[in-house]
């Protein structure tokens, strides 16, 4: 097929760091039929990132426009870099309420469908805001509203959170829940090499987080948690996978109340599946704020059992007799309590890692789903 065949989309996000938002979209891309569609990549950075050799390798081009904090100038560059590599027939942003302005300038640049994919819940954010940054969100949400053709959530809350509350009544707006690459978790996996190469004693009970070092996945309860496990029993292990901003205070944190000994950081990592099957005996998940919590589908799809914050939305429990949900305001004593109680065998597991596979493949948290209704948004069908 001709390259003008193609239909061009471009998506916004500031980097392609492993992560819930980066690898579906890095699963979407490895899946799409690149005879049909020519997907590309603007960056809010110039740093290079994990994905970038294998999103070139991909067929796609990266674009850099890293001037958000400039908002004048970022849009000029935004529509030179679409005048050069484009036209583009699709835009597609992920980067929140700063989407109403990449839109803006989108339109300007005469790309006709245009979507705001809100992925997260930042309700809380907003209302704990000083008074100029609660007036930036009032006009990206109104950009949004104004200039956005088609918008997307991942769940009910992160709907409500870009497009307020009567999001139901704009055929525009819909809830398409990111989906996860169920095939990773048919792999077989030497739980023995897996321990190994990360240091784990192969009988340690091990507890498990996924995701980056930011405020909402909420590491310091995590390492609370934690504290009051290693208290009551010393062998435990926990794995903690991901990267960022606040990874070097967690790993002073962790130093300090003598638990650096106990405690994997792995860092970002591309084969979570395999840490989730090999690795990991319980989830913990005790986020303060979520638009859908993707990592908590994927351990889920691993058949392990999960102890999870009141914050996560409730389209992400699949496999309902894994999921064991605490209000963040209980003690950390029951916590750990609840985690122990899984490892006795009193709660969790009672689905094997086949039947959970397969819940998850009959889901709308199959890839394929999701795949299949962003093509029809993309071809405008």
């Amino acid at each position: 097929m001709d390259n003008n065949q193609k239909n061009h989309i471009l998506h916004v996000i500031y980097n392609m760091e492993p992560g819930g938002i980066e690898n579906w979209l890095m699963n979407l891309l490895r899946v799409f039929n690149r005879d049909l569609f020519q997907i590309d990549f603007l960056f809010h950075t110039t740093k290079a990132s994990t994905y970038d050799k294998e999103i070139l390798d991909l067929g796609s081009n990266i674009l850099r426009c890293p001037w958000p904090k400039r908002p004048l100038k970022y849009s000029r560059n935004l529509k030179k870099l679409i005048k050069k590599y484009g036209p583009y027939d699709v835009i597609h942003s992920h980067v929140h309420h700063f989407s109403g302005w990449v839109l803006r300038s989108a339109h300007q640049a005469g790309i006709p469908i245009r979507i705001a994919h809100s992925h997260s819940n930042i309700s809380t954010i907003i209302s704990q805001s000083n008074w100029i940054r609660k007036v930036y969100y009032i006009y990206m949400k109104h950009l949004v509203k104004r200039y956005a053709t088609v918008g997307i959530a991942a769940s009910e809350q992160a709907a409500v959170a870009l497009f307020d509350h009567k999001w139901k009544t704009d055929q525009r707006w819909q809830v398409i829940p990111c989906g996860i690459n169920v095939d990773l978790f048919k792999e077989p996996v030497d739980q023995s090499a897996v321990r190994r190469k990360l240091g784990i004693p192969p009988e340690s009970f091990v507890v498990g987080h996924v995701g980056r070092f930011s405020e909402e996945k909420n590491h310091l309860f995590i390492i609370d948690v934690f504290s009051e496990v290693i208290r009551k029993d010393p062998s435990v292990r926990l794995v903690l996978v991901g990267d960022g901003k606040h990874l070097s205070n967690i790993k002073k944190l962790s130093q300090k109340k003598g638990l650096n000994k106990k405690i994997i950081f792995t860092g970002s990592r591309n084969n979570v599946a395999e840490l989730m099957l090999g690795a990991m005996d319980v989830f913990l998940f005790p986020s303060l704020w979520e638009g859908l919590g993707l990592a908590l589908v994927e351990a889920q799809a691993a058949g392990i059992p999960c102890v999870l914050s009141e914050h996560i939305p409730y389209e992400a429990d699949v496999l309902l007799p894994l999921i064991n949900r605490l209000p963040l305001s209980e003690s950390v004593g029951k916590w750990a309590e609840t985690i122990f109680d899984i490892r006795q065998m009193k709660k969790g597991k009672t689905i094997s890692r086949k039947n959970s596979l397969q819940m998850v493949l009959n889901s709308s948290f199959n890839l394929d789903v999701g795949k299949l209704k962003l093509e029809s948004i993309y071809k405008q069908e």
